[in-house]
């Protein structure tokens, strides 16, 4: 389920809205996993090309941008 962001990014930390998640009785918090972007361990898919519009950029760079200690999973 997609939600949004809350304010601006600091550093490379956000602040996501789970407004939307508890109304759909979604439990969320701390520890709950997020994706940026690519697929969920659902199944649901969001494309980076589709983060990075909204953002004004490019995937690219949203690549790029990641900061070491952001844990990233890679799937085939």
């Amino acid at each position: 389920m997609r939600t949004h962001t809350v304010g601006r990014v600091s550093m490379d930390m956000i602040t996501v809205d789970l407004a939307p998640l508890q109304r759909a009785g979604v439990e969320a918090g701390f520890g709950s996993e997020v994706t940026l972007w690519g697929r969920s361990s659902q199944g649901t898919l969001l494309p980076i090309d589709d983060v990075a519009h909204v953002a004004g950029t490019v995937g690219y760079e949203l690549m790029c941008a990641l900061a070491p200690r952001v844990p990233v999973v890679m799937a085939a």
